[in-house]
């Protein structure tokens, strides 16, 4: 069973193509996002210190972050088998003692996925989900704000899993469908995953690529 860390900036489609991975494998999808959203919207005393950060777009602290996730990851573990786990790490401290609790529990993740997109689409793609979805985080300035952040902290985890040889690097400035192939070549020339086996199909029968559509 894969267990997956989805990196990368705001707006690049890890919630995307994570749900699509866990469709796709099995293993559980734990957003990090969601999980901090609940907490917000329940109003807990652990909620209003998260909605003290998110509302800026700051990075919550690894303490308040870890008494949620590390439950998640632990209770995907049981279930499943694996997980994908969307928008966390984002920080070194926060990787380095991820993979120490990882090691601890032997649950350590065995690739990292870094979804990539030029900036003016992820701005792009932020404004159009704030009028889509009412999303009163993603406000020009706090997308800015959240873009900058990222490159500042979140960045330069990318050479750190590079270096452990686990990184898989994807530009999702194209159609979801090509980005879904290589992510599963990927995983699959890692040996995370079997080949795909293709269906037979009769002689007479149109070959795929005479009437494919462009899947977005």
């Amino acid at each position: 069973m894969v267990r997956v860390i989805m990196l990368s900036p705001p707006g690049a489609g890890k919630g995307t193509h994570s749900k699509w991975l866990t469709q796709r494998t099995g293993a559980t999808h734990i957003s990090s996002g969601d999980l901090l959203r609940a907490e917000v919207e329940c109003g807990s005393d652990l909620g209003r210190q998260v909605a003290s950060y998110t509302e800026r777009g700051d990075l919550v602290p690894d303490e308040l972050i870890f008494s949620i996730l590390a439950p998640a990851v632990v209770a995907a573990a049981r279930h499943t088998g694996g997980y994908v786990l969307d928008g966390f790490p984002r920080t070194m401290p926060q990787a380095l003692r991820a993979a120490q609790f990882g090691a601890d529990l032997a649950l350590t993740a065995n690739a990292v996925i870094y979804l990539t997109a030029p900036e003016e689409e992820l701005i792009s793609r932020l404004l159009d989900r704030a009028q889509r979805d009412g999303r009163s985080d993603d406000t020009l300035g706090v997308i800015r704000h959240r873009l900058a952040v990222f490159t500042k902290q979140t960045a330069p985890l990318v050479d750190y899993y590079r270096g452990r040889g686990i990184l898989i690097e994807l530009s999702t400035d194209r159609p979801e469908a090509e980005v879904q192939a290589d992510l599963l070549d990927g995983l699959q020339a890692r040996g995370l995953m079997p080949p795909l086996t293709a269906p037979s199909r009769p002689d007479h029968a149109p070959s795929a690529g005479a009437n494919a559509a462009e899947d977005r």
